[in-house]
């Protein structure tokens, strides 16, 4: 079964993860990615591509012209 939408509890465990990473470690071959993808029941994919729509938003990476993700969801920017 695909899952469409994310929910805030899973973004805020995905964010979480996030500021564990360094932005070159987000990959969904990483282990710390594929073990949130097993709990939270979403695809490696997903994950990593969720990391990186917080990419876009972090601050310290806009700084040094890093981008992730050129677009993303409205719940990123909540969380």
């Amino acid at each position: 079964m695909q899952k469409n939408n994310w929910t805030r509890e899973e973004l805020i465990v995905a964010f979480n993860l996030y500021c564990t990473l360094t932005f070159t470690r987000i990959n969904a071959s990483n282990k710390a990615v594929k073990g949130l993808a097993d709990i939270i029941g979403r695809s490696n994919n997903a994950v990593a591509i969720k990391l990186a729509n917080f990419a876009r938003l972090d601050p310290a990476l806009q700084a040094r012209n890093v981008a992730g993700m050129s677009h993303g969801g409205h719940g990123e920017e909540l969380v």
